[in-house]
């Protein structure tokens, strides 16, 4: 009974110890293929009898009909995310809101895939390849190098590439237009149409309150731009109108329907002093314009002979001779202008102590100095030459076009005070000439344009440029021939661009110097516009003589709300008073920066507008983006194909594989785990007991 009962224990505790072995268990599977389809917003655009999706359906049904049943097919959707596995496609619609990620959606199907150890055997996208959420080419290469390792290519289908894009462009071609007070406003529009055919569309222009001020019908055509003109007299205050037109059905771009232009509204006039050696059309005629301005100051010198000096001055008909080159002899007449404009061989009017002025006068005083014409001396002359932003060489080039670059719409003349350069009318204007050769750019110096000959740029001649000067700035145009622009009867289909370009110019030159004309602060922003969330800097400059000004920032957001800031301290090279700060646009659209001068009696402040442009949704751009297709595809080692080939690449591509074995996770299967054991430990047990009723014992 003993050893009965202490084999039974025996056993139990052998239980404990849990005996048996491990097992790792195989299987053999085919990987199978993802067929991707898209559902975002933009697959709802017309495509041949039906939409973008109604293809990519069709597409998917006849790859699931010719592909060998040995091949698995596995179909799935996405948007913003991807979504679950698909069992019928006519229970496919597209989503009516979000966006559309194609990188994340197949970065999660890949890491899901993974999860239960398995790989796609290639990867099938139909779409039109619109990527809403931001991403750039380190994305791609990640997603690209994910794919690569488990040998999976993805091809795709460009659905909608080919076709004609439907869309209605409206563009203001001046979007920022300063005006006096009592001036007329031109407002100048340029609508484009594709895929639409001819129609006349209805363009209203809007204040910020968003009454209307002006409407006007629009004869244009698929390729065409037209153009048309709103004039009406200019507001008592700044502000920031809207143009906007009609949004026919299924257009590819709805946000490029509306515009918007800032009419700013001048207070002070600006004070000119031109001074020319060799008259030409050019400088006549800018002469001519400048002085029609009534918002402008201008004295005019022009030297017709080595003793025979005209001037002319703003408001008069008649020119008064002299025999002597009238110029500024000081610095205190020099700073009685905003802007000293130089034409060509000024030499005579040049001397040691009104070069010393004019250094000063720009460096320490905010002035502001436009060489119009090149290089605006024959003579060498060391104190004129270290204003100037070039060091010249000696050849000319041919005629070329005036061709803005990146760099001009970033400082805010182009895309802002002139059209972008991107804007076809700068490949349509007469060609300029003249143009001399640049042997070195000095540092700081901002290109603006350059010459361009046959669609390349000229070499390393740069056509205008800009400097800052100490507290000043100093503008450089390499050229001649601007008078085209205006005499021309074809330049004057395209806008009075002469008018414009030298107006805004000037303007903008007086804004770019550190001062505006008549104040003591200045107020600058690195750039006119930025990101949603993005930091911005402000910077702030003193030259007045009052001790220990106190200045103070109030911010204006788009949507009225105002908040203060005070400015720190910082110190400045010139010993002039200085300060810094920052603010975060939280949201999109116009924010304004005011300086409030604490002093008794002060004049308004300097103030700047800052842009942050509505963060890109599906609805803005809905054309077929074959450009990321392209890269995606071919960064994984796949192709980019139309959609009446895909069908027969695939059923080649799709061939069976041959199964590959699977290991699975090891598994421990144990010994004692049987009915047996347990019938065991229960005989013994049972036996034992049996013995002791047998022998009386309890």
């Amino acid at each position: 009974m003993l050893g009965l009962r202490l084999l039974a224990v025996a056993l139990i505790a052998g239980l404990l110890l849990n005996p048996g072995r491990w097992e790792r268990p195989t299987d053999e599977r085919v990987s199978p293929w993802l067929i991707l389809l898209d559902r975002s917003t933009s697959m709802a655009q017309p495509h041949g009898n039906g939409t973008r999706l109604d293809r990519a359906k069709e597409l998917a049904a006849q790859l699931s009909d010719l592909v060998p049943e040995s091949v698995p097919i596995e179909l799935r959707s996405f948007s913003s995310s991807a979504g679950k596995p698909l069992n019928d496609l006519d229970d496919l619609t597209y989503s009516k809101n979000g966006g559309s990620d194609i990188l994340g959606s197949l970065r999660v199907l890949s890491e899901e895939v993974a999860a239960r150890g398995d790989r796609f055997a290639g990867i099938a996208v139909l779409t039109d390849g619109r990527q809403t959420v931001m991403s750039g080419d380190e994305q791609i290469e990640s997603l690209a190098l994910r794919l690569r390792a488990r040998e999976t290519k993805l091809h795709a289908v460009a659905i909608g590439a080919g076709l004609p894009v439907r869309d209605l462009a409206l563009n203001i071609t001046r979007p920022v237009i300063s005006v006096f007070s009592g001036q007329k406003v031109r407002v100048p529009v340029m609508v484009e149409a594709s895929g639409l055919g001819s129609l006349k569309p209805k363009v209203i222009l809007e204040n910020e309150q968003g009454d209307e001020l002006a409407r006007a019908e629009v004869a244009v055509s698929n390729g065409s731009p037209a153009f048309t003109t709103f004039e009406l007299s200019a507001p008592e205050k700044s502000g920031r109108w809207s143009v906007r037109t009609q949004i026919f059905d299924h257009e590819a771009r709805t946000s490029n329907n509306r515009d918007q232009v800032v009419i700013r509204v001048l207070e002070s006039r600006t004070r000119v002093f031109l001074a020319e050696g060799a008259p030409y059309w050019d400088s006549k005629f800018l002469a001519q314009l400048l002085r029609q301005q009534s918002h402008m100051e201008v004295h005019s010198v022009h030297r017709i002979s080595d003793e025979r000096f005209f001037r002319i001055d703003s408001g008069q008909s008649n020119t008064t001779e002299s025999n002597t080159a009238v110029f500024p002899e000081t610095l205190e007449e020099m700073v009685a202008y905003d802007l000293i404009v130089f034409g060509k061989n000024v030499d005579s009017f040049l001397t040691p102590k009104r070069l010393d002025a004019l250094r000063s006068f720009v460096r320490d005083h905010g002035g502001a100095v436009l060489f119009a014409r090149g290089k605006a001396t024959t003579s060498v002359m060391p104190a004129l030459e270290a204003l100037e932003p070039v060091r010249w060489g000696a050849s000319r080039s041919d005629s070329f076009r005036f061709a803005p670059t990146p760099d001009g719409e970033a400082v805010g003349l182009f895309g802002d005070s002139l059209p972008a350069p991107s804007a076809s009318m700068w490949q349509d204007l007469p060609k300029l000439q003249d143009a001399r050769s640049v042997s070195f750019v000095k540092p700081f110096t901002r290109i603006l344009a350059r010459g361009e000959v046959d669609g390349s740029f000229a070499g390393t001649t740069p056509v205008l440029m800009v400097r800052r000067h100490g507290q000043g700035v100093c503008g450089l145009l390499n050229g001649d021939g601007l008078w085209r622009w205006d005499f021309y009867p074809d330049a004057r289909e395209l806008g009075n661009m002469y008018e414009d370009f030298w107006i805004q110019l000037i303007q903008w030159m007086a804004s770019y110097s550190e001062f505006l004309p008549g104040q003591d602060y200045s107020l600058r922003l690195p750039a006119v516009r930025g990101e949603l969330d993005d930091p911005v800097s402000l910077h702030v400059s003193y030259r007045g003589r009052d001790a220990n000004p106190q200045p103070s920032l109030v911010v204006e957001a788009p949507d009225g709300s105002l908040r203060e800031i005070r400015p720190a301290s910082k110190p400045n090279p010139a010993g002039h008073s200085a300060w810094s700060a920052s603010f975060i646009p939280d949201q999109a659209g116009n924010w304004k920066v005011r300086l409030v001068d604490s002093r008794t009696n002060a004049p308004p402040g300097p103030d700047v507008s800052y842009n942050v442009p509505t963060p890109p949704e599906e609805g803005d751009d809905l054309s077929t983006d074959v450009g990321f297709l392209t890269k995606l595809a071919e960064a994984t080692g796949g192709s980019l194909h139309n959609a009446d080939e895909f069908t027969n690449f695939m059923v080649k591509a799709c061939q069976p594989e041959a199964p590959t074995e699977q290991d699975g996770a090891a598994v421990w299967h144990a010994s004692w785990n049987s009915a047996i054991v347990a019938l065991i430990i229960a005989l013994l047990l049972t036996a034992e007991w049996h013995m002791r009723r047998r022998q009386g014992l309890n």
